[in-house]
């Protein structure tokens, strides 16, 4: 008999042996518990008259109710298979059924309130396995360990190597390359082997010996083992990459590729990035590692050229390809590393309660927390599919920004704004039902209970952890429980949640609404004028700069404003809490395309002789390199009060003359396959349809350059550019937003020049 602590690695139901599997890393090892005894179940209506051929383990009435109060009975199945016909069977009699589309392993950890680590303890048997191990939750730091994996391809789809890099915590411990050649021979972190069976092989012996918990890449789903796997079918040779020693298996659904590697978690650079909101002007390997760690990759060249170099070294230089490939493994570690995303994946599946891989689905995350809870009030909870779909809630306030330039804006920020407001009002699914007892009524008119709640006391925990982690400097974890505390209001809005009631997120925004509108009163009472605001952010303009200690008076006079206004008029507890966030010495708020009407997240600020940009072009990635340049240009100039017309000659003078021409390149992505639009073929799908038909099938984004015959990709060179047209749509949208609002216009501004254009 052990007792251990550890990380959750992996979790899954064997429908089959009728277990929940568990693997766990612990500071001894990796274990992997198989617990028997629990069951596939929904709830039914205790009236129900059950058909006699309904196939069910169990039947059990147990003291609970549905969201309309009426009696519930629990119905249990031996597997999956069989819960699955019995809700036909139902469905097709018209009884009604409850959290049929709950996973039973999701279940087993949420009953037990366990998210991410628990104790277990147990006999051990077969190395590492514990059958029905007694488990608990507890908070537990565990390092993991990673390996990092590349492969390097031609153009006839030939294998050419496999780059490895495995490390233990952020420990390199082992790297190596495994290339093909004409012979088997051994050299420094080097293999050469004379087929692509042996590297597929070579790579199975490597996650033998060294067992990773993690596996990192870069597109390495869709593309790495996507290739790896056909290559495994080719040659007959199964690739055994998950703990369970069971054959990889590629899948692919609605041009998405999947892959479930059990016992381990796939880190696929691009997707991750994303969904832990990380912003890039694209997501290539080269441009992530150059803006994180201030390096590129070996091979600078893109396209065709990259493939040609690949191609040269395989065939002359061997260990400079192994070099390259290794460095790509090593790039993805130290990216990984420098932006925190170990610590906040991390975090997230220990505050979530899901699997790393699994940390981005937030109705599941928000389930986690709030069903046992429920269940413990004696309530059972809808299926997703059951729920009525009701108006859309309102949205963030807005106050219309006044378009121009200002100077002396200072901005104040409601920290957490929608989770206080949850907190203030106690809102939330349990608190609706019971609405009766003790009711709060909200500035929206919709009711709640002061006393009988469930997401207040979660947020307060969260939030009080939030502030622990901030104040001992654990950023990632502070990020992670930022991220789930959010996260809450998009789930009871979501048409995905089985929360959702259409008077819980309006009542949200409706009294965020109420809260923006009254703080923009208090300011402007103060003889202050509000410029914009923003869901929990005012844009406030003094005549002068104000000083630090004026702007915290307005911080602690505004907070105290709210605490008395909610006190006397809902008898509430304010859990509001404005602050200061930082001053412009200059801001310019642009005007909505073909408007005159102020566009909403969208202005160019300076301070302290920094400029920055929210919403503009030069934060987006689907515009041209020339097109930040030239708007960064711009505003410095407007906001050091020089020449503008000088910039816009300038620029379109250097872009006629070929000066610009490498900053030409429109970037897109592609939701589908080039040759599945058929409807409309837009300018990027023109270019990527001209690309050869197996890059084709790899290409996710596009890079392309408007030419005077059209769309070109950026693989076929610079030539031909159609100046006019980055012109119309690059130079003059940008121009105009700033020309306008200064009463200039940018076609009357270069009358007269030499441009044929005009």
């Amino acid at each position: 008999m052990i007792t251990r602590s550890g990380f959750i690695i992996d979790l899954y139901w064997n429908d089959q042996e009728s277990y929940v599997g568990l693997y766990v890393r612990t500071s001894e090892g990796i274990f992997h518990l198989k617990q028997f005894g629990e069951r596939p179940l929904f709830f039914v209506p205790s009236s129900a008259e059950l058909p006699r051929s309904l196939q069910c383990d169990e039947i059990k009435n147990l003291p609970l109710k549905s969201f309309d109060k009426n009696p519930v009975s629990c119905l249990y199945f031996k597997s999956t298979k069989q819960l699955l016909d019995a809700k036909k069977v139902l469905e097709e009699k018209g009884i009604r059924t409850f959290e049929n589309d709950i996973r039973v392993e999701s279940r087993y950890l949420m009953e037990r309130f366990i998210k991410g680590t628990l104790e277990f303890s147990g006999t051990v048997t077969n190395g590492n396995e514990i059958i029905n191990a007694k488990v608990k939750p507890i908070e537990k730091l565990v390092p993991l360990t990673s390996l990092s994996l590349d492969i390097e391809t031609s153009r006839q789809n030939q294998l050419l190597s496999i780059g490895l890099a495995y490390y233990e915590g952020d420990q390199l411990i082992h790297e190596h390359c495994y290339m093909l050649a004409d012979s088997d021979s051994e050299k420094d972190k080097l293999t050469l082997l004379d087929s692509e069976k042996k590297l597929l092989q070579a790579l199975n012996k490597f996650m033998q010996t060294y067992d990773p918990d993690l596996i990192l890449g870069w597109h390495i789903v869709g593309f790495d083992l996507k290739f790896l796997y056909e290559k495994s079918l080719e040659f007959n040779c199964p690739l055994y990459l998950s703990r369970d020693q069971k054959p990889l298996v590629i899948q692919e659904n609605n041009n998405k590729v999947f892959c479930e590697l059990r016992g381990r978690q796939i880190i696929d650079g691009p997707p991750v990035l994303r969904q832990n909101f990380f912003s890039f002007k694209n997501y290539k390997l080269d441009t992530v590692a150059g803006d994180v760690l201030n390096i590129g990759k070996d091979i600078s060249a893109t396209g065709l050229d990259k493939v040609e170099e690949i191609e040269r070294r395989f065939r002359e230089d061997k260990e400079s390809l192994a070099h390259y490939n290794i460095l790509d493994c090593k790039l993805v570690f130290d990216v990984y590393k420098k932006l925190n995303l170990f610590q906040l994946l991390y975090f997230r599946s220990l505050y979530s309660g899901q699997t790393i891989e699994r940390v981005g689905f937030s109705t599941i995350s928000f389930d986690h927390y709030m069903l046992p809870l429920i269940h413990r009030k004696g309530f059972v909870a809808p299926n997703v599919f059951d729920i009525n779909r009701e108006e859309q809630s309102s949205g963030g306030m807005v106050i219309e920004p006044k378009v121009g330039l200002f100077e002396h804006v200072a901005v104040f920020d409601f920290k957490s704004l929608y989770p206080s407001i949850i907190n203030t009002f106690k809102i939330d699914p349990y608190s609706r039902l019971m609405a009766d007892v003790d009711t709060i009524k909200t500035p929206s008119g919709h009711e709640y209970s002061k006393t009988e709640n469930i997401l207040p006391q979660i947020i307060n925990h969260l939030l009080e952890q939030r502030q622990l982690a901030k104040d001992k400097g654990f950023q990632a974890l502070s990020q992670a429980i930022k991220i789930l505390m959010n996260s809450f209001y998009g789930v009871m809005g979501s048409s995905k949640s089985r929360f959702y009631h259409s008077d819980l997120p309006s009542s949200i925004t409706q009294t965020g609404h109420w809260i923006l509108l009254k703080s923009k009163d208090f300011f402007e009472n103060k003889g202050l004028s509000v410029l914009y605001g923003d869901t929990d952010s005012l844009f406030v303009q003094f005549e002068n700069k104000p000083s630090e200690d004026e702007l915290n008076s307005l911080v602690v006079d505004l907070n105290h404003y709210l605490t008395v206004l909610l006190r006397d008029e809902y008898k509430v507890e304010s859990k509001l809490d404005l602050e200061f966030e930082k001053i412009f010495d200059k801001i310019f708020f642009s005007s909505a395309r073909n408007s005159e009407l102020g566009a909403k997240k969208r202005y160019a600020g300076f301070s302290n002789y920094e400029l920055s940009f929210v919403g503009m072009e030069y934060v987006r990635s689907d515009w041209t390199e020339l097109a930040k340049e030239f708007q960064y240009k711009l505003f410095e100039a407007l906001f050091n009060n020089q020449d503008l017309e000088q910039v816009v000659k300038e620029t379109i003078k250097n872009l006629e003359s070929g000066f610009f021409d490498e900053q030409l390149v429109l970037k897109k992505r592609l939701s589908k396959r080039p040759w599945e639009y058929t409807k409309s073929i837009p300018p990027h799908i023109k270019a990527a349809l001209e690309l050869p038909y197996e890059e084709q099938k790899k290409i996710r984004e596009i890079e392309y350059v408007q030419t005077n015959s059209g769309p070109r990709p950026i693989q076929f060179g610079l030539q031909n550019l159609d100046y006019k047209y980055y012109i119309e749509k690059q130079i003059r949208p940008i121009a105009q937003t700033v020309l306008g609002a200064q009463n200039l216009s940018f076609d009357a501004l270069i009358e007269g020049d030499q441009l044929s254009l005009f």
